[in-house]
Formats: C-alpha cells, sequence, structure tokens
C-alpha cells in the first residue's frame, strides 16, 4: 500500500497528466478549427475564376477570418500582365487595400533568398517598412509564392501581436495555403486572359452583361444544388441623364467609373458585380440570404449618398443610388436552373422599379 508521500506523489503525477493531456486535446481542437478554416478558404479560392475577386478574398478575407491587421500581396510583374488583365480601374481599387505590383524582383530577394521559405518573426523596420502601411506592427509572415520554381510574389500577414508569428511557429498550414493559392493565381490568370476583352466592360473595367449571364447560371446551379441562398442586386444610379445633360458624356462616364469603384469596394471578395447597362448595375451575392445582403446594399447606398464625384470639377458631384434585391425561390431538386435564374433577376429588377417609386435613395426587397 501506497504511504501518505506516495499518494501525493502518485495525485501529482495524475494531475500534471491530466494538464498534459487537456493542452494536447485543446491543440487538437485548434488545430482542427484551424483546418477547417483553412479548408472553407481553399473552397472559397478555388471557386473563385475572376483574378480581381480572388485577389479580393486575399486581402479583405483573409485579414477577417484569421484576425490579421494587415495582408499584402505582393506579385512580381515584369511584362505588366497582371496590370493588363486588371485593368487601371480595378487595379487602382486592389492597390487601395493591400496588393503591389513591382517590375522587378530585388524588392523581393531583400526579404526571400534561394531556397524561398516562409519567415516567420519580430517586424523590424529596416526589413519589413517597404512590404507594410500599419502602424504599431509586432509580428509577420512573409510566404513567398513561387511557380515552377521562380519566385512570382509574396503573401505578406502582419499583427500587432508579439507571439502571433514566432520564428519557431510551424508553417505546414501556410506553405499550403500558398501553394493552393499560386495555382488559383495562375488558373485566374489564364481564364482572365482568355475572356477579357469579351467579359469585360470597356468604360467602367468591370464585368460585363455576358460574363454575369454566364455567372448567373453557375451561380443558381450552386444555390439549388446545394441549397444554399443566394440574392441578386440591381442598382440604378438616381437622374443619371441629368448628368449627361447638364456637364456632358465624359463627366458622365467618369461617374459610371467611379460608382463602380465605390460600389466594387463594398461588396465582398466572392461576389460577382458586373455593369447591366446603362447607369444599371447588378451583382449576386452567394451565400448571402436577403438580411445580409440588405445590410451590404445599404452600406453601398450610404457609400454612393457620400461620394465626392467628379472632384476636379469646380463642386464636385452628389450622387444617389436605388437598390433592388431579390433571394433566389430554393425548392425541390430539379427546377429549371434558367427559370430560375431569370426569376431572380426579374424580381430584383421589379424591386429596384419599386425604389426608383418610393423616391428613389432607397433598398426594396421583392417579397
Amino acid at each position: 500500500m501506497l504511504g501518505n508521500a506516495g499518494k501525493r506523489e502518485w495525485h501529482l503525477q495524475t494531475r500534471q497528466l491530466r494538464e498534459q493531456l487537456d493542452i494536447l486535446l485543446s491543440e487538437a481542437r485548434k488545430n482542427e478549427e484551424k483546418l477547417q478554416r483553412f479548408g472553407r478558404l481553399e473552397q472559397q479560392l478555388m471557386t473563385t475564376r475572376a483574378l480581381s475577386q480572388l485577389v479580393n478574398i486575399v486581402l479583405n478575407d483573409f485579414r477577417r477570418n484569421f484576425d490579421l491587421d494587415e495582408v499584402r500581396l505582393l506579385l512580381l510583374d515584369e511584362n505588366g500582365e497582371w496590370a493588363q488583365v486588371l485593368g487601371a480601374t480595378q487595379l487602382a481599387a486592389l492597390c487601395n487595400i493591400g496588393l503591389v505590383l513591382v517590375a522587378n524582383e530585388p524588392r523581393l530577394r531583400k526579404v526571400y533568398s534561394h531556397p524561398a521559405r516562409p519567415r516567420l518573426g519580430i517586424y523590424r523596420e529596416d526589413v519589413h517598412a517597404d512590404f507594410f502601411a500599419g502602424d504599431n506592427l509586432a509580428s509577420v509572415a512573409m510566404l513567398p509564392l513561387v511557380r515552377q520554381g521562380n519566385l512570382m510574389g509574396g503573401l505578406h500577414l502582419a499583427s500587432r501581436d508579439a507571439s502571433r508569428f514566432a520564428a519557431t511557429s510551424g508553417t505546414y498550414f501556410l506553405e499550403r495555403l500558398t501553394a493552393f493559392l499560386v495555382m488559383c493565381l495562375e488558373n485566374a490568370l489564364y481564364f482572365d486572359k482568355l475572356e477579357q476583352f469579351g467579359l469585360t466592360d470597356a468604360l467602367t473595367q468591370v464585368n460585363n452583361r455576358r460574363y454575369f449571364d454566364a455567372r448567373l447560371k453557375e451561380a443558381v446551379s450552386h444555390a439549388l444544388r446545394h441549397k444554399h441562398p443566394l440574392t441578386a442586386m440591381m442598382f440604378d444610379l438616381d437622374h443619371f441623364k441629368q448628368v449627361n445633360d447638364q456637364w456632358g458624356h465624359p463627366v458622365g462616364d467618369l461617374v459610371l467609373q467611379q460608382a463602380a469603384q465605390v460600389i466594387q469596394a463594398v461588396l465582398r471578395g466572392s461576389d460577382s458585380f458586373a455593369r447591366y447597362g446603362g447607369e444599371e448595375f447588378v451583382a449576386l451575392l452567394p451565400g448571402a440570404d436577403s438580411a445580409t445582403a440588405s445590410e451590404i446594399a445599404q452600406r453601398i447606398r450610404h457609400a454612393i449618398e457620400n461620394y465626392a464625384f467628379c472632384a476636379h470639377l469646380d463642386a464636385a458631384l452628389s450622387l444617389t443610388i436605388s437598390i433592388g434585391l431579390s433571394e433566389i425561390a430554393l425548392g425541390e431538386a430539379g427546377m429549371d436552373e434558367i427559370a430560375v435564374g431569370k426569376q431572380l433577376i426579374h424580381d430584383a429588377d421589379a424591386a429596384l422599379y419599386r425604389a426608383k417609386a418610393r423616391g428613389r435613395n432607397c433598398v426594396v426587397v421583392q417579397s
């Protein structure tokens, strides 16, 4: 039999083992949650073909999903193909949120030596200041993007938490993510180069009606198959004809370009956005029900209302926008996808008409 000292020792060892087991279980749960988040991100990246949307997901959703203080995507663009495919309007918007294109490799070589590998550690201003714009950053992860053995860029993550990216941290998940991102970037670049001239609106450099019709079919099919919500938005700039009549078509064209940028900046990276014709735009929000889409629509309405259009004029223009929403009706399997898509857009258009009838500058959800 154990004496009192032996019993105390046994209880101490038991408690230590239990504590170690709790730590292991906690780490296992964290790793499982991390793997699930990475899996969802990979799925999102894999289903996104447009390069601009893909970059939006990287710069916005990565930061939000992983609670980061800054995300930067740097791409080597020696021959200008990334800039050409994105177009001036989309490129400017993406650069404002963290995309950086560089024309030569030395800037990348400043942090990546051969062989290029992830570099995690404390933020050092002399090394990292050129790659980040935030204040009070404490730790960073500099992740190389390598295509066929060649350095094509870097995914740069930063946190104000000094322990977030420790030099001793494992990099398995980050390396897996960057490898997947490289593949998705290559695919998006390829598809955009193929489709750019036929599927891009020449004026606003956003997707055109032809692109949207093709995307609508894919989105409806996915929503019906997986029973996921899908919402459509129709936008119309209020009294736009007065802009053309008073200031001329060059000013009207600039207003359309700026309006497209404002709307796209509010939409999520996974949303599809297109110019539908004239001063009308349209968007598809996969995974968003009408309540979620209404919140986004109100943010767009406020953004347009508060934006100073054509600031180069003697007095910047103030405009408003009317927005109609409709949510897909999920029924039994075997529904006619084309008919469902047409009805979705018809309902959004009807809601837009009601928004105009109510006095404009409002959001209406088709019931």
